[in-house]
């Protein structure tokens, strides 16, 4: 189906895509807050518990470069993108259900690892699919909306489906898992594919056409460590809130929501601001805020200063998830060759990284365990390891090349 040149951008359109990507959020942060305690009623092994909740990670280290390869290279009648999302988010819903709902030890293990393997076979084709459709120069109104509805299913997930468990239990799991069947339908029946517009013959010969610049090696690096940023706060978050500031549980729940709440208020005015401004300088002020915010946590000992804190910090992390999204594609059609259809390497853009992100969560809980512990215990250092891996995160986008948006360029160059 042709673009309309006289409808180029669609925020219908692209509010219907983002449904899939709240029900994958919600998908990842119910499990965060449930699965551990629910695979504890039926083990009492925590290093049981601890690797069968270890593969999901395994699993987005194998599976997140694979299907953006995929989707990159194997089109069916039905398109490149929509079948990895059509089937996985339902499908993980389902699995979720019947997770929560087995009282034997074996099956819950089978149903939650199905449940990851559903989980990690969709975001890089996902993800993928908004370039696809949308037009360069409307790629970070598209990110911010996007974006949006992503920490939509954040804030779900840590707030109001833990206080609906409260009142109905069970049923919350029903819920979560509704608005996964849900999320991933509509956007698999109500967003079009653009047609690849290439033969097998081209596809046979995708992998000689270089794409991994300097460039974006240096944004892959920065991504790696702005998640590792991020995960070092919030591995120990609670502990930091519980044992350093002397709150609740429920505070620390209260916290992220708040942080997550500024996220979603956000999100459009930075998909507006990478329309107008370049995005380094937009990116450098966002990852260095967030290092300073975070250097003031090894100071505060008030829970309503940390609320506040939360929120700003909640800001600059929104402006970098929103600006990089639609940069990685931007450095991208910079990196190939004049006249090289770049739809056909977007999987594999986001695939690599996605698989950057794991490695950043995979080692963010064991680093920022060796800093407390080499302070003494004191959970305020693990804002020391935010404000490490913030600078070079910094460093790394610094030494990345400024060049003219992607919707800046002539025609010729664009996809």
């Amino acid at each position: 189906m042709a673009e309309p040149e006289t409808n180029p951008y669609s925020s219908r359109e692209i509010s219907w895509l983002g449904m899939a990507g709240m029900a994958r959020n919600v998908g990842y942060g119910v499990n965060k807050v449930f699965a551990a305690d629910l695979l504890s009623l039926l083990t009492p092994s925590q290093p049981l518990i601890g690797l069968v909740l270890g593969m999901e990670g395994l699993l987005g280290l194998i599976l997140n470069p694979l299907a953006g390869w995929m989707s990159d290279r194997y089109t069916t009648r039905f398109g490149r993108r929509r079948l990895y999302v059509i089937f996985s988010a339902p499908l993980a819903g389902i699995l979720w259900v019947l997770f929560t709902g087995s009282h034997v030890l074996n099956l819950a293990i089978i149903f939650l690892i199905s449940f990851y393997f559903f989980q990690q076979v969709s975001p890089t084709p996902y993800q993928a699919w908004m370039p696809d459709i949308v037009k360069p120069q409307f790629w970070g109104r598209a990110s911010g909306l996007l974006n949006l509805w992503w920490q939509v299913g954040n804030f779900l997930a840590f707030l109001p489906i833990p206080l609906l468990w409260k009142t109905i239990h069970g049923g919350a799991f029903w819920v979560t898992a509704a608005i996964m069947v849900a999320g991933g339908l509509v956007t698999g029946f109500a967003v079009r594919e653009r047609a690849p517009g290439d033969t097998p013959a081209a596809a046979e010969r995708l992998p000689r056409v270089p794409w991994l610049s300097s460039d974006l090696i240096k944004y892959f690096v920065a991504q790696l460590f702005w998640w590792l940023a991020f995960e070092a706060m919030a591995s120990f978050f609670t502990l930091f809130m519980v044992h350093t500031l002397h709150g609740t549980v429920i505070d620390a729940a209260l916290g992220m929501a708040i942080f997550t709440l500024s996220t979603i208020i956000v999100a459009l005015v930075f998909g507006r601001l990478y329309e107008r401004f370049p995005a380094k300088p937009l990116m450098l002020i966002c990852i260095g805020a967030f290092g300073l915010i975070g250097y003031t946590g090894t100071i505060i000992r008030s829970v309503p200063l940390a609320f506040l804190l939360l929120f700003v910090a909640g800001i600059f992390w929104g402006g970098i998830q929103v600006v990089s999204y639609p940069w990685g594609s931007d450095l991208l059609n910079r990196a190939l060759p004049r006249g090289t259809d770049a739809s056909q390497y977007y999987g594999l853009l986001y695939g690599v990284a996605n698989l950057t992100q794991s490695v950043g969560l995979l080692v963010a809980a064991p680093v920022t365990g060796f800093m407390i512990a080499a302070q003494g215990g004191s959970y305020s250092a693990m804002f020391w390891v935010n404000v490490i891996a913030s600078f070079l995160s910094l460093l790394a986008c610094a030494v990345i090349r400024t060049e003219p948006h992607a919707s800046t360029r002539p025609a010729k160059d664009l996809p």
